[in-house]
């Protein structure tokens, strides 16, 4: 009996002193692909980390194809556009011609360092209350079900 207290005891202690807590930390990689009304498609991959349950960062990556026509014009604009956004702290845009028909579009949020008064600012009247970097303390559970339940995720 002495025995099994002594090793009720010391695995008590080891728990006490190491901690015995469910990090839940990690990165969860989403993709989904939609085709429009004219047959281009637009393939996302969102990747998101978090730790201790809370999204830390995410990575918003599209390749939209589209008329040839237009790719060198949506480029030019897209950067005008990042311009500004890539001011503001944690915040990151980026357009580039990925071939002769589609656009390369990545959008990375660093919630620990995002200022959110100034990128609501940035955007002006065109801020999206209801888009996934309008909330900068939310959990992995609540981002799933939020902005993620038209992917499939891994």
């Amino acid at each position: 009996m002495k025995k099994v207290w002594s090793i009720g005891l010391t695995t008590l202690l080891i728990i006490g002193l190491t901690g015995c807590r469910n990090d839940n930390s990690g990165t969860l990689t989403c993709t989904k692909t939609e085709t429009n009304e004219e047959g281009y498609t637009t393939e996302e991959v969102m990747t998101v980390t978090y730790s201790d349950n809370i999204v830390t960062n995410v990575e918003a990556t599209a390749i939209e194809e589209m008329d040839v026509d237009y790719v060198d014009m949506t480029v030019s604009f897209g950067q005008l556009f990042a311009a500004s956004l890539n001011e503001v702290s944690g915040f990151n845009v980026s357009y580039e011609k990925e071939s002769d028909s589609s656009v390369k579009y990545i959008m990375s949020v660093d919630f620990q360092n995002l200022d959110l008064d100034a990128l609501k600012t940035a955007f002006g009247e065109d801020f999206d209350d209801n888009s996934f970097y309008a909330n900068n303390n939310i959990t992995i559970d609540e981002f799933r079900e939020e902005n993620l339940s038209d992917y499939s995720c891994n």
